[in-house]
């Protein structure tokens, strides 16, 4: 009897899977970068998809792609971006403490880094089978990155230019974001209002509208536009005109915002989660499955065992792998309703639960101990929690799960090795500019702080619990609101600069889905081109740099390659007459 992971069109192959490494190792890249900048990544499905079916188009003419194949490449390959944002947004916050707050604290090794990566990875991809079969199968949760990419997925295979558009996109995307740090990278400061408590940056960066544009008027303008209007715009001059100074107000806000993150994500487990435990995880015991689906039991032994032998105490070790089964279920539940995964949050809490038992006891847990476990479970939960997408695209187009299940786990273990190295590369490159508005990587910092403290803790606690309440009066009543606390409490983090830019792109997308909604979907890959092209130019100068090249030497030569790319696409697209 054939179980519903092995229903549906197979498009596993060589092709596929050698694409899905290369598309996961890319994103990896360029998603280090993006999430280390901007302080948030968009789901990376809706790039992976075009890029995807546009490359398997152009490469298997004489035996043509198929929809399934497509699928399991750019699921694969979205692989990438979630192992990027889990470690981007947990282990530079070792960097933060022992920076800039004198915490004596030494960067992990990336071996060791490795093994953590690949072990959650795995771990989080053999947790989503059940959960596919409760959120996707039965509840039919929305996914809507998810559907989205599936649509795109349907669009691209009947025809179109989409992936000449991004190339060309990617190229000026790149080539105007090396201009940009060669020239201004700093961007243009008002320092006229600074006398008013009001800081702004002025900043050319593509990436952020682009960014903008794909999360939509609800969380860039609702939401994370909002947070920073009242954070930076009210309380940082209020609190300036009462003879604060600047740099202390700053940190005021970023702390509660901070806070509202945070509260946020714990007021959805509280509010939604808890009344409905039973329900929720029973699939992780009762389902009968393929043998891969055998393994979750299996693994997680093989986990604690890997752990161990990194040197998290044993204790800590099983609060940890224990909370991995909780995370993930949440953030798969999560991920499918709201479209959020709160991942580092997901590790913070067990984290904090496990810091908390350890001074119960009067025991001590140290640091890396905390922060291995805090990675550990962002990875995990990044990957059952966003591999719902790929399971719902799947289901639209009518892909063998067990298809994407085995690409994922090929995938998985490729970009844990290399995701420690490649991150290391970025920091290194941009060392000087780490945790300032160029580069400010505040996911990171929201872990260091929930593990040492904040400067204003009561800020901390009050945003934390008007978040809470929030969440909780919103599932009480069970209403579709037009706002997100956590995109909000981000936008008061992280300030005007980025603000401004999701707003220009939530500005854009809601003028073309009014005035010209047959345009919207031209737009997400002109998106997705400005993310990936700014991205890809930012690791490739920081692997230059990283390699003893001068920064400004590195750039000129990016500058070549991407204009000499750009003039190369520009011949084949005349020469095949195919724009």
């Amino acid at each position: 009897m054939r179980t519903p992971e092995e229903s549906g069109g197979s498009g596993f192959g060589v092709r596929s899977v050698l694409l899905a490494v290369a598309l996961s190792l890319f994103l990896l890249s360029t998603s280090i970068y993006i999430a280390l900048r901007l302080g948030a990544l968009p789901w990376p499905i809706i790039f992976s998809v075009i890029v995807s079916a546009g490359i398997l188009k152009l490469v298997s003419r004489s035996s043509p792609a198929s929809e399934h194949e497509v699928n399991v490449a750019q699921a694969g390959g979205t692989i990438g971006g979630l192992m990027a944002s889990a470690v981007s947004f947990t282990i530079p916050g070792i960097l933060f403490l022992r920076d800039y707050m004198d915490v004596e604290i030494s960067m992990l090794d990336p071996y060791l880094l490795a093994a953590v990566c690949v072990t959650g990875g795995v771990l989080g991809v053999l947790l989503s089978i059940p959960l596919r079969r409760t959120f996707v199968d039965e509840e039919k949760l929305p996914y809507p990155s998810g559907a989205a990419g599936a649509e795109i997925l349907k669009a691209q295979m009947r025809g179109g230019r989409g992936a000449l558009l991004i190339a060309f996109v990617v190229l000026m995307a790149g080539l105007f974001a090396l201009a940009r740090d060669l020239y201004i990278p700093m961007g243009i400061t008002a320092t006229s209002l600074a006398t008013y408590g009001i800081y702004l940056t002025f900043s050319a960066m593509p990436l952020g509208v682009g960014v903008g544009y794909i999360l939509g008027p609800r969380i860039s303008i609702n939401s994370w536009f909002t947070g920073a209007v009242a954070g930076w715009i009210v309380i940082i001059p209020l609190l300036v005109m009462r003879d604060w100074l600047g740099s202390n107000a700053i940190s005021f806000v970023q702390n509660a915002g901070l806070g509202i993150v945070l509260g946020s994500g714990v007021g959805f487990f509280v509010a939604y989660v808890l009344p409905r435990m039973r329900r929720i995880f029973a699939p992780l015991f009762k389902w009968e499955g393929p043998w891969y689906f055998k393994l979750s039991p299996f693994f997680s032994l093989v986990s604690l065992a890997v752990l161990i032998a990194i040197g998290v105490p044993i204790l800590a070790t099983i609060i940890a792998v224990a909370g991995v089964w909780v995370m993930t279920t949440i953030a798969a539940r999560m991920t499918g309703e709201t479209n959020i995964d709160p991942l580092e949050q997901f590790g913070i809490i067990v984290g904090l639960v496990a810091l908390g038992t350890y001074s119960a006891i009067s025991y001590e847990l140290s640091y890396i101990s905390a922060f291995i476990i805090v990675t550990f479970v962002a990875v995990a939960a990044a990957v059952a929690g966003d591999i719902g997408h790929d399971y719902k695209s799947a289901y639209i187009i009518g892909t063998k799960p067990k298809d994407i299940v085995k690409v994922d786990l090929i995938c998985a273990v490729i970009v844990g090795i290399a995701a420690p190295f490649i991150l290391n590369i970025v920091l290194n490159g941009y060392a000087d500019v780490l945790f300032t508005a160029q580069m400010p990587a505040p996911q990171a910092q929201l872990v260091a702080g929930s593990i040492f403290g904040f400067a204003h803790p009561n800020a901390f606690y009050a945003g934390f619990g008007i978040a809470f309440i929030y969440e909780a009066i919103v599932r009480a009543f069970k209403r579709d609101v037009p706002f997100s606390a956590m995109a909000f409490g981000i936008g008061m983090f992280l300030g005007l600069t980025l603000a401004l830019l999701l707003f220009i792109g939530g500005i854009i997308r809601l003028f073309i889905r009014h005035r010209g909604p047959d345009h919207e979907h031209t737009g997400i890959l002109v998106s997705a081109g400005l993310m990936g092209g700014e991205g890809i130019a930012g690791f490739l100068t920081a692997a230059l740099f990283v390699m003893g090249v001068a920064m400004t030497t590195a750039s000129h030569a990016m500058i070549v390659v991407f204009g000499l790319a750009f003039v190369l696409v520009l011949i084949y697209t005349v020469w095949n007459r195919r724009w």
